[in-house]
């Protein structure tokens, strides 16, 4: 009577594909720093060309992250979230660097947004919003505004005009909201399948039909599909908080 054949795989098969396995990460690792080495090209001709301009791109960068996700669907979103974000913060770290600054509960989105690439210091969310306005190249990463959350309305103030949200983490969301928003003081952009944070009072807000996600007093925050420009006029004492996509 023949022995049993056994599932597991045999030891002959198991070198063959970790050989296989060392073949791809060998590739991977020169496709890395081939990647490396045009992010540095790209940071040399910017400073040749006399540009100094904030290279972070989060409306390109959700784009790169979708094609990835439609081209490839045996790979899994959130690893090529994770991937992908370490590359192209690695090339932000070449091409100027980011000042990243964080609320100590939204620490760890800022940490997946932007890997090691960037120094993070932790704020209160008043000092991270004041930071996003006064440095050219500081990103506040705050968390995701729930009804306890009342940084937003910071946002109201005129003294913090310009700062923006324009991007979310994670960009990878299966259900529900981002853990966190990401801001600057830049105008969001588009990259399609946006959504819009509009605050102001309560009833000049009641015409956009948007779901509510936090208030404070008669101040309300809500979200509304698809992006809206800074150039777009609005009720009297309604600001744009920014626009946010996800993958």
């Amino acid at each position: 009577m023949p022995a049993p054949r056994s599932s597991a795989p045999l030891p002959t098969d198991m070198t063959a594909l970790r050989e296989a396995i060392d073949a791809i990460d060998g590739q991977l690792a020169r496709l890395i720093a081939q990647r490396s080495g045009l992010a540095r090209a790209i940071a040399e001709a910017k400073k040749a060309a006399g540009d100094s301009g904030f290279g972070w791109r989060p409306a390109r960068e959700i784009d790169i992250l979708r094609g990835l996700i439609a081209r490839e669907p045996d790979l899994d979103p959130a690893l090529a979230a994770a991937v992908w974000r370490a590359l192209i913060s690695a090339n932000l770290a070449a091409q100027g660097g980011l000042d990243v600054v964080t609320t100590l509960e939204a620490a760890p989105w800022a940490k997946l947004a932007f890997g090691s690439a960037s120094e993070t210091r932790i704020l209160s969310a008043s000092e991270a919003l004041m930071a996003a306005k006064q440095g050219a190249r500081t990103i506040a990463c705050l968390p995701w505004p729930a009804e306890n959350e009342s940084w937003w309305v910071d946002l109201l103030d005129v003294s913090l005009a310009g700062v923006h949200v324009c991007a979310a983490s994670p960009q990878i969301v299966a259900h529900d909201a981002p853990a966190s928003l990401l801001l600057a003081h830049r105008a969001p952009e588009a990259s399609g399948g946006d959504i819009s944070l509009l605050a102001g009072p309560k009833a000049a807000l009641a015409g956009y039909q948007g779901h509510v996600l936090s208030q404070q007093g008669d101040m309300v925050l809500i979200q509304i599909p698809g992006f809206i420009d800074l150039d777009e006029p609005l009720e009297a004492g309604v600001r744009l908080i920014g626009s946010f996509a996800l993958a």
